[in-house]
């Protein structure tokens, strides 16, 4: 009886109750979850405009913008010197570094004429010491405000926008910049601008094979209109409820998005009418009228991007896609993000003479567009989607034994099996149906909570909830795996940081002597000093000096640690490991031979 009950108790703690089951059933019982997987997480979901700088004209004004950039504050200094790429006119053979000629017509008096340029195509020129240079400019003096205000006149606007922001200089191998125009219209519109000259959107990527209308709210009309003419059980499209296989290049946006797309649209139209003197091409007023434009998808370690076509919008933050649309991109549907631009903007926009001559200057850019999907040119991973409508018996029995999943491949329904028919893009299958694709919390915890205590206490209140999570062990991995590196890379930056000038932005590796900025001053506008021409002594920056890594950012974890040390406990390897940590870095900012007493330390 013993060895009976010892068998009995072992067999519970394997399967549970459910061996007692058996013995007394003549049914047949098996788990209804014979194996659970546990996941951790990514990164949190986005979707949101790429604007990590605000940049909206590819235009220079080194520090005459101030630290924000502003190209009103440059305007008021009337000369900018900076530098860009040497070109000349064909017209009027004056020096221009503008892909037309910006220099004013004169009128009979030889007195410059506001609105009127020669708008000359320049040509560039190489001086043979930079003709294997990584940047090819020179230091060259514009009148900006001159420029603005041609532009504005140009473009029939009343005036120019005062929150307009520029770069500090060109990193492109000719520095030649983009036309002022452009960054006036998109300034106008509020929309930011990329290295490459066009207007991104960031987004997460998920993968989706069906939908309905009423799913990504556009009528069931317009969607026949666009070549869902049935569902995918062979019914005719007449309803918003009917169940649509989406087509591979199809793409479904981020509602948060769609008012972004919309300025975007306006601005192209807008700069196809009053820069191009052409006709307008989107015509939208409202998110709706985005539906059924092409637009270009690119991931951002490639420089591929991929043509889709915009048919719809959800309350989730990411891009729903085929699969395969995905892979396309060279992703694998784990989460990644990759950015989205209208078409109409990469063609209109993009320009390779724009991007940066750096390592890595051509990456996360379209220097190619696949225009059609092909299957069997895709990751692998993505064919092996599942593309049944059911699973047999048998492969619930199988999955008992825990097989390799190549000992059931030749059973399964996969797009792998597909290749070369039309049913690797088309007719793929679903076993289980939604209410709705965006159905559950709009953002995760993780983005909603604001602090990071938030998010500890957060994460380790739930795995006080979970019998499977040993909570001491997660803060134990949590602190060692994030909190430790961070104080200790923290540490070692703050060490190793330079200072850096807040009025002319050099930075020194050393604290000067002076305790103040020594660099010269750069005069323009009066005699040589219009020329760059630097005075050999007298003047200097003087402007204060700050630190590039301060004390708060060294600290802001320690006090986090500590909350969660003394609240859901570590190993002592972990403490003592924190405690040494947080001792550095208080003798690092205080002073160990120095102690402030008070009376109480003497009674």
């Amino acid at each position: 009886e013993y060895l009976r009950a010892q068998i009995l108790e072992d067999d519970h703690a394997v399967d549970g109750i459910l061996t007692q089951i058996r013995q007394i059933s003549r049914l047949r019982w098996e788990h209804s979850a014979p194996v659970r997987v546990g996941c951790r997480m990514g990164r949190p979901e986005k979707s949101a405009p790429r604007e990590k700088p605000t940049v909206h004209s590819l235009f220079p004004i080194e520090l005459y913008g101030g630290n924000q950039r502003l190209i009103a504050n440059a305007a008021d200094q009337k000369d900018l010197r900076v530098q860009m790429g040497v070109r000349f006119c064909t017209v009027c053979e004056k020096k221009s570094p503008m892909i037309n000629c910006h220099h004013r017509k004169l009128d009979d008096f030889g007195e410059e004429k506001p609105g009127e340029v020669c708008g000359g195509r320049t040509e560039l020129r190489v001086s043979s010491e930079k003709e294997n240079a990584r940047r090819r400019g020179e230091l060259q003096t514009v009148r900006i405000d001159n420029i603005l205000e041609d532009a504005r006149i140009s473009l029939g606007l009343d005036r120019v926008p005062k929150r307009m922001k520029g770069l500090k200089k060109l990193m492109s191998k000719n520095q030649t910049p983009e036309p002022v125009e452009k960054g006036i219209l998109r300034a106008k519109h509020g929309l930011p601008v990329f290295r490459d000259g066009t207007i991104r959107f960031d987004m997460s990527d998920v993968p989706v094979t069906h939908f309905t209308p009423e799913e990504v709210g556009v009528e069931w009309r317009q969607l026949k209109h666009l070549g869902y003419t049935h569902d995918c059980f062979g019914e005719e499209l007449q309803r918003d409820d009917q169940m649509l296989e989406i087509f591979p290049q199809d793409f479904i946006l981020a509602r948060n998005g769609a008012d972004y797309f919309v300025r975007a649209a306006q601005y192209i139209d807008e700069l196809l009418v009053r820069f191009y003197d052409m006709e307008p091409y989107y015509h939208v007023e409202k998110p709706e009228d985005l539906v059924g434009h092409l637009i270009c998808a690119l991931a951002p370690h490639t420089s591929g991007g991929v043509l889709s076509r915009l048919i719809g919008f959800t309350d989730s933050s990411g891009g729903y896609a085929h699969p395969l649309f995905h892979a396309a991109k060279r992703r694998n549907c784990d989460g990644d993000e990759d950015a989205i631009m209208l078409l109409m903007d990469g063609l209109l926009n993009f320009s390779r003479d724009i991007l940066p001559s750096n390592r890595g200057g051509k990456m996360d850019a379209p220097l190619v567009l696949t225009t059609r999907l092909n299957p069997t040119e895709v990751d692998k991973e993505a064919l092996n989607v599942d593309s049944a409508w059911h699973y047999e018996r048998w492969f619930y029995e199988a999955t008992l034994d825990q097989p390799h999943p190549k000992a059931l491949a030749d059973k399964m329904d996969f797009i792998e099996r597909r290749l070369g028919t039309i049913g690797a893009v088309r007719g793929l299958g679903y076993t289980h149906s939604t209410k709705s694709m965006s159905e559950g919390p709009p953002l995760s915890a993780y983005k909603t909570l604001e602090t990071m205590i938030d998010k500890m206490n957060g994460q380790l209140s739930l795995g006080h909830r979970l019998r499977g999570v040993d909570v001491r062990t997660v803060a134990s991995s949590v602190v060692r795996s994030h909190f430790l590196p961070d104080l200790r890379g923290n540490l070692v930056a703050f060490t190793r940081q330079k200072v850096r000038c807040l009025k002319c932005g050099h930075s020194y590796r050393r604290m000067p002597l002076a305790g103040k900025c020594i660099q010269p001053k750069k005069l323009t506008g009066r005699g040589m000093s219009a020329f760059g021409v630097k005075k050999s002594e007298g003047d200097m920056c003087n402007g204060n000096l700050a630190l590039t890594v301060t004390e708060g950012a060294v600290r802001k974890y320690i006090k986090v640690t500590k909350h969660v040390m003394e609240t859901y406990g570590v190993d002592q390897y972990t403490r003592q490991n924190v405690e040494w940590l947080a001792e550095s870095v208080e003798s690092l900012f205080n002073n160990d031979n120095a102690k402030q007493l008070s009376l109480a330390d003497f009674l």
